[in-house]
């Protein structure tokens, strides 16, 4: 289930991640990673200050996809060896609420990116070498599968930054 696409303002906001390079499905990889950042922030005393999310940094498909997995922190942190140390910026965004099994993701991205399209608008994003690279392209999971067991009730948050 979709919702209905709707532009939203949102400040900065700091983040800690693994950042992978990754191939669809990429599942396995998404689990190990947001483990050793939360992990790690344990070992460090930081808190999550929101629920966990995946950043598209450069996208190209079906190659290959540069993934930040990780989560909002209070404050600006320190990287480590692991974790690299991101803000996400404050602007304009596309958003979109899907709920159900993330098998059904690519298809919701897909529709948001059509809402894009449709209204003229465009994203922050440019081609490169590497493939597209954008401002901000957000996954953001506020539904923690090991409580909630019934895949249609989890919710998964589209949120692309628009080119301003």
């Amino acid at each position: 289930m979709l919702s209905e696409p709707r532009i939203i303002d949102l400040p900065s906001r700091p983040y800690l991640a693994v950042r992978r390079i990754v191939k669809i499905p990429f599942g396995t990889v998404a689990s190990k990673a947001l483990a050793d950042v939360s992990r790690r922030m344990k070992k460090r005393g930081i808190a999550a200050a929101d629920a966990p999310l995946f950043r598209y940094n450069i996208i190209d498909m079906p190659n290959a996809l540069e993934v930040d997995f990780g989560v909002p922190t209070e404050r600006e942190e320190e990287p480590d060896d692991l974790l690299v140390a991101g803000v996400l910026p404050a602007g304009r965004y596309a958003m979109l609420t899907h709920t159900g099994p993330y098998r059904d993701l690519i298809a919701a991205n897909a529709a948001l990116l059509d809402w894009i399209k449709a209204e003229g608008l465009h994203l922050d994003m440019h081609p490169s070498p590497a493939g597209d690279v954008f401002g901000c392209r957000l996954e953001i999971y506020p539904t923690d599968p090991k409580i909630e067991k019934d895949r249609s009730k989890w919710v998964t948050e589209l949120v692309f930054k628009l080119a301003d």
